[in-house]
């Protein structure tokens, strides 16, 4: 049933750019105080973690958010069609 409901919760652009955007605010917010505190040989090694993390999630959002553009050009095109 999960893999469903993800499946189904995948194909939509939208919720999927809501949800990487969301991650990507919520990846930054917990993690850069962390790296903030942590003891002076790791903090750099971290930031570039969390750097990567949210990163991979940004990218993932502005792929979403093509695929909708892209969506929305479709159907302009087919109601010029018709």
């Amino acid at each position: 049933m999960m893999k469903r409901l993800w499946a189904a919760v995948q194909s939509d652009p939208v919720f999927m750019r809501k949800l990487n955007g969301w991650l990507t605010i919520l990846w930054f917010v917990a993690a850069f105080p962390i790296c903030i505190f942590l003891a002076d040989s790791v903090p750099f090694l971290v930031f570039i973690s969390v750097y990567a993390v949210v990163t991979g999630h940004w990218a993932t959002w502005q792929a979403a958010r093509v695929e909708i553009k892209q969506e929305e050009q479709e159907e302009r095109i087919n109601e010029e069609d018709l």
